[in-house]
């Protein structure tokens, strides 16, 4: 289980769907349950999903302005986050980052940027393939999580 989802594709497939103007089952609940998520876990791997899920569908929630509770909601949770996150950066130990060679700029396509960590967390190398190397690298994943990386995800201004 990933949160109240069977998997990650799951919930990354529901993300896509609402961005997309396709959601399956009710795009509120999914909302609801991905702020929920996001409000009440900032430390754990699965983190950076809920942070880039509500991020993803904010600009959606904006223009449907079916549901200005969640909205707020999702704007406070996010707030919360990226406070949480900048008292973190100081206790990065990391002697570079995947943006330190220029701007970061947050992909325009958060759901892809989410399948990508999930590509690079599900990584495991071949036997058979010892030259075979890890997608964007073998630390990514936890580049990907570092707190200064999360806050630019949580700070992302196309979000609420």
């Amino acid at each position: 289980m990933f949160g109240p989802w069977n998997d990650i594709d799951e919930f990354t497939s529901r993300i896509e769907n609402i961005i997309g103007g396709y959601p399956s089952g009710d795009p509120w609940e999914t909302i609801d349950l991905c702020i929920s998520e996001l409000e009440t876990d900032l430390d754990s791997d699965a983190t950076v999903y809920w942070v880039l899920g509500v991020a993803a569908v904010g600009p959606w929630m904006e223009w449907c302005d079916e549901r200005p509770d969640l909205v707020s909601r999702a704007e406070k949770a996010l707030e919360v986050a990226l406070a949480a996150f900048r008292q973190g950066e100081d206790s990065c130990t990391h002697d570079t980052h995947p943006w330190d060679e220029g701007p970061f700029v947050v992909p325009d396509d958060l759901t892809a940027f989410m399948y990508q960590v999930q590509e690079a967390d599900d990584w495991e190398p071949d036997p058979e393939y010892p030259e075979d190397e890890a997608p964007y690298g073998t630390d990514s994943s936890e580049l990907m999580r570092c707190p200064r990386n999360m806050a630019a995800f949580a700070r992302n201004p196309a979000a609420v």
